[in-house]
């Protein structure tokens, strides 16, 4: 993987696409957002269909959106499972990559991946908090104007 001009973009294997850094790191390079927790956020483009594997830390969950065209999600046992376009998958946290098939050109996936941090979730509307104190609290902050205050 190489290194193209830009911030936070790399080229992906054998050239047949690339790889814009949001969050976290790809190849050395460091995206400019940052995060309360670590995590991975890519913006990646398969110009042509290819086979690639994306690497991220051990044990981090990884789900791919993908925007445009279709991937095929490469399992260790050679198993794929097809992603279509506006589709989304969840990975299991059994390694440190993720192995894509596009087959089609123009390819357009999100790549989110970060290490689960195992609190309740508590989720109503918009808000997702850790408990339903907290989700009341955010709805009386958002309809008294003091929400993000």
């Amino acid at each position: 993987i190489s290194v193209k001009n830009g911030v936070g973009e790399c080229s992906a294997e054998n050239a047949v696409g690339n790889v814009r850094v949001i969050a976290g790191s790809f190849d050395g390079r460091i995206g400019p957002a940052s995060t309360f927790s670590p995590v991975e956020l890519w913006d990646v483009t398969l110009e042509k269909e290819s086979t690639i594997e994306l690497p991220f830390p051990e044990n981090y969950n990884c789900i791919l959106f993908v925007r445009r065209g279709n991937v095929a999600i490469i399992g260790k046992d050679g198993t794929e499972k097809n992603v279509g376009p506006q589709g989304v998958a969840l990975t299991e946290r059994d390694g440190s990559a993720v192995r894509l098939r596009s087959s089609s050109r123009d390819t357009s996936l999100l790549v989110m991946a970060g290490l689960p941090l195992e609190e309740p979730i508590a989720a109503r509307g918009p808000f997702v908090m850790n408990t339903w104190d907290e989700i009341r609290k955010a709805n009386v902050d958002f309809m008294s104007g003091n929400f993000g205050q």
